[in-house]
């Protein structure tokens, strides 16, 4: 189960992201839709049962909803409401908030084809706080009417996800920024979330597509994380096997985890990863050595910070 909810998901989840919209290093373009859905099918019967979407991700809420709509048996589908700001950069409040977060609602049920939403995670502006009283209480309305069955927050940084967890009632997931080389998160927020049974969504734990074949393309802005990359790469070379397995098997079998999401629109990529998934954890001492790596420039462990 996923965190206190009844959301039966698989350890490995698909982002899908990439499906909807232009992104990653180089933003390439996603694939015609027929080769989207055919991905989503096949990931779907490979026994993937958590799909994560937002209502910013271009088309990926359509293409879901076009892959799964007419199916009897669906995988749990959470999408992301946005959380927007005014022109002087406040965020939305009052009636102004209540009305938008229903018109996202509202459109995600659209797009996906579904009478109510499985779970809708706050999709928190890129820093400061953002929970309140009028943001719970349109939550609370929208799930008395039925719209939607469980709520949770897609963070970023460090104090956003420790405010999410004073509302553990409330917002029942945590989605966060995690991979091998961003553990900074790691001891002061994984264990909260067991404690207070809140569901643990990892993404990023390619970095964006630094983790893979992508490492050694990167510009000369980005020289620090590269170096850190190559470091990690030597160590998968090691155990021989690819540094996309060696990323996705250090955070896909982090302890205290319920989803990691992949993120790919490429089907060799998706069988790579789930044949990875299927070899199972890394030797403690790979683990270990692993957690020795060190990123000269923490700023660019944000992607958001990225000059490319």
């Amino acid at each position: 189960m996923l965190g206190t909810t009844d959301l039966e998901v698989s350890a490995l989840g698909l982002g899908t992201v990439e499906l909807g919209m232009p992104y990653g290093i180089g933003d390439p373009a996603p694939p015609p839709d027929t080769e989207c859905i055919r991905l989503l099918h096949r990931a779907f019967e490979a026994g993937i049962t958590y799909f994560d979407t937002a209502a910013g991700y271009g088309r990926s809420e359509e293409l879901l909803g076009k892959a799964f709509s007419s199916w009897a048996i669906r995988p749990v589908i959470a999408t992301k409401a946005t959380i927007h700001q005014r022109e002087d950069g406040t965020l939305l409040a009052g009636p102004s908030l209540f009305r938008h977060l229903e018109d996202s609602v509202l459109n995600s049920l659209r797009q996906l084809g579904m009478q109510v939403l499985d779970l809708v995670q706050i999709h928190a502006p890129a820093r400061g706080s953002f929970v309140g009283p009028e943001l719970l209480a349109a939550m609370a309305e929208l799930t008395r009417r039925g719209l939607v069955r469980y709520w949770g927050a897609s963070t970023y940084g460090e104090e956003q996800p420790q405010q999410v967890l004073q509302y553990a009632k409330e917002l029942r997931t945590l989605q966060v920024a995690y991979n091998l080389l961003d553990r900074r998160l790691k001891h002061p927020i994984f264990r909260s979330c067991a404690r207070l049974g809140v569901g643990l969504i990892l993404r990023s734990v390619f970095l964006k597509g630094v983790l893979s074949d992508r490492l050694e393309t990167l510009p000369e802005t980005l020289a620090p994380i590269r170096r850190a990359g190559q470091q990690a790469k030597g160590l998968a070379g090691e155990l021989g096997i690819p540094l996309p397995a060696l990323a996705l098997r250090y955070a896909a079998f982090q302890p205290q985890i319920h989803v990691a999401l992949i993120g790919t629109a490429d089907h060799r990529e998706l069988a790579a990863n789930l044949a990875a998934y299927a070899a199972g954890p890394l030797p403690l001492d790979m683990v270990a050595r692993i957690e020795e790596i060190r990123t000269e420039d923490e700023v660019l462990l944000n992607p958001g910070n990225w000059r490319l």
